[in-house]
C-alpha cells in the first residue's frame, strides 16, 4: 500500500558558477558572489535534513560546465555524503553544462547517491527500510544532446508505487532557453509516470498539478540580472493517494533586482539620492536577510533632468550610492544606475502646434500610430544593423524595441529643439 512521504526536487545549482568581477566591486561583493552557489548548495544539504526528506533528486546541471572543478565535485560528493550518512539518498542526472563526457576525476560517490547514465533507466529510493518511490532518470551522454530524451522513458516498474521521471530538458521550446532536450507534454503523458522532476528551465514553475505533475523548481541561485527574485528548489509532499504538493523553499545567497525609480518630483540631487536610498532599503528589506545586486533606473519627466544629463552626475551618484550601502551586511551592490528621465515638457500638447517642432513631433506620433509605417521602419532599422561589424546583432530588435526606441528618440529631438534657444 503506498504511504506518505516527502523528498526534495533541486535543479540548474550550477555550481561554480563565474561571475564577472565588476570594476570598482569590493572585495566583499566579489567573494559572495563566487562562493554564493556553494552557499545554495550548503543550504539545500541543511534543508533536506531540516525537513526530513526521504529522498533527494537533482535534475541536471550540477556543475556550471564540463570542465568541472576538483573543488565543485568534492562539496557536492560531500554534501551528497552528508544526506547519505543520515539515511536520505539522492538520484542525479547530468544535463547540458555537465554531460557525462567532461572531466570527471576519480571522486566516488556513497553508494546511496544514483547518478543516472546515457539511457533511462529505473531506480528505487527506500526509506526506513521501505520502498516509497521509483525514480527513472538520464544523463545528457554529450553538451549537444538536442534529441526528445523523454520520448524514451518506459512505464514504472512497480504498480502502485510513486513514480518520478528526472530529466533535463526544454518542455514547450521555451524560446528563452537553449532547446536542449525538447519535448511536449504528450510525451510526458505517455509512460504513466505521477511527477516530473525537471531541470534547464532557470525560472520556477508548476507547470501541472497531476496526471502528471510537471515542475520546474528553477535554479537554486540566481546568477546575473536576468534571474531575479527568490530562487531555490521544492519541498514536495506525496500523499498515500499519490499525490504531490510542491513547495517552494529558498535557498540562494544573493538576489538579483533591476527596478525603475521615479524621480518626477525631485528638485535637487539630494532628492534623487534620497528616492534611490529609500527605493534600495525597500528592496533589501523584501530579500530575507540576502544581499542584493541591484540595477536601477530613472525614470519620470521633472526639473531635475537637466542636471542629471550634465557631466557624469549619474556615474558620480552611482559611487556615492555604493559606498553608502556596501558596508552593510548584508550588503547592497547598485552594479548600475541609468537616466532615462525626460525633460519638464508636455510633449503631446507640443504636438498640437503649429511651429516645426509641433509639425516634426505630429509627424513622428503619426509613424509610431501607423501599423504599416512601423514595420518598414522595423525591417530597415534591422537591416541597416546586420550591416555593423562593429557589433553582432544576431537577435533583431522586436516591434516593441523599435517603438520604444522611436519614443525615446522622439524626446531627445524635443528636448534639442525646444531649448536649443535658450
Amino acid at each position: 500500500m503506498p504511504r506518505s512521504f516527502r523528498f526534495v526536487h533541486a535543479a540548474d545549482l550550477h555550481i561554480d558558477s563565474r561571475f564577472v568581477a565588476w570594476s570598482g566591486a569590493p572585495e566583499v561583493v566579489r567573494q559572495t558572489l563566487l562562493e554564493s552557489t556553494h552557499r545554495a548548495f550548503r543550504n539545500l544539504i541543511d534543508l533536506c535534513i531540516r525537513r526530513e526528506a526521504a529522498f533527494l533528486v537533482v535534475a541536471g546541471d550540477v556543475f556550471d560546465s564540463s570542465d568541472r572543478g576538483v573543488r565543485a565535485q568534492l562539496r557536492f560528493r560531500d554534501g551528497l555524503a552528508e544526506l547519505a550518512g543520515r539515511g536520505i539518498p539522492s538520484f542525479v542526472v547530468h544535463g547540458n553544462h555537465d554531460p557525462l563526457d567532461g572531466w570527471i576525476n576519480s571522486i566516488s560517490f556513497p553508494p546511496e547517491v544514483k547518478v543516472f547514465g546515457p539511457a533511462p533507466e529505473w531506480a528505487i529510493a527506500m526509506s526506513g527500510g521501505a520502498p516509497v518511490a521509483q525514480i527513472q532518470g538520464v544523463s545528457y551522454a554529450t553538451q549537444e544532446t538536442r534529441s526528445n530524451l523523454a520520448g524514451r522513458f518506459t512505464e514504472p516498474n512497480e504498480a502502485g508505487l510513486f513514480s518520478i521521471g528526472l530529466l533535463h530538458g526544454n518542455l514547450g521550446g521555451n524560446p528563452d532557453h537553449a532547446n536542449y532536450a525538447p519535448c511536449t507534454t504528450s510525451d510526458l503523458e505517455a509512460p504513466g509516470i505521477d511527477y516530473w522532476a525537471l531541470g534547464h528551465i532557470h525560472r520556477r514553475q508548476v507547470i501541472r498539478e497531476f496526471a502528471p505533475a510537471i515542475v520546474y523548481p528553477g535554479n537554486t541561485q540566481g546568477r546575473d540580472i536576468g534571474e531575479p527574485g527568490p530562487r531555490g528548489c521544492y519541498v514536495v509532499d506525496v500523499d498515500e493517494s499519490r499525490y504531490a504538493k510542491p513547495e517552494f523553499a529558498p535557498l540562494d545567497v544573493v538576489r538579483w533586482a533591476r527596478t525603475d525609480i521615479r524621480v518626477d518630483d525631485a528638485n535637487s540631487l539630494d532628492d534623487v539620492i534620497g528616492a534611490i536610498e529609500r527605493h534600495l532599503r525597500e528592496l533589501k528589506a523584501g530579500c530575507e536577510g540576502r544581499s542584493l545586486v541591484c540595477r536601477a533606473v530613472l525614470t519620470g519627466n521633472g526639473p531635475i533632468h537637466a542636471e542629471l544629463a550634465r557631466g557624469d552626475a549619474v556615474g558620480q551618484l552611482l559611487s556615492h550610492i555604493r559606498d553608502a550601502f556596501v558596508p552593510d551586511e548584508p550588503w547592497v551592490w547598485l552594479d548600475s544606475l541609468e537616466d532615462l528621465t525626460l525633460p519638464d515638457l508636455d510633449i503631446d500638447r507640443r504636438a498640437s502646434e503649429s511651429d516645426f517642432l509641433g509639425l516634426l513631433l505630429s509627424r513622428a506620433n503619426s509613424a509610431i500610430a501607423d501599423g504599416a509605417q512601423m514595420a518598414e521602419i522595423e525591417q530597415k532599422l534591422n537591416a541597416a544593423l546586420r550591416t555593423n561589424r562593429d557589433r553582432d546583432w544576431a537577435d533583431a530588435l522586436t516591434a516593441a524595441e523599435v517603438t520604444a526606441l522611436l519614443d525615446r528618440v522622439r524626446w531627445l529631438v524635443a528636448e534639442r529643439l525646444e531649448w536649443q534657444d535658450r
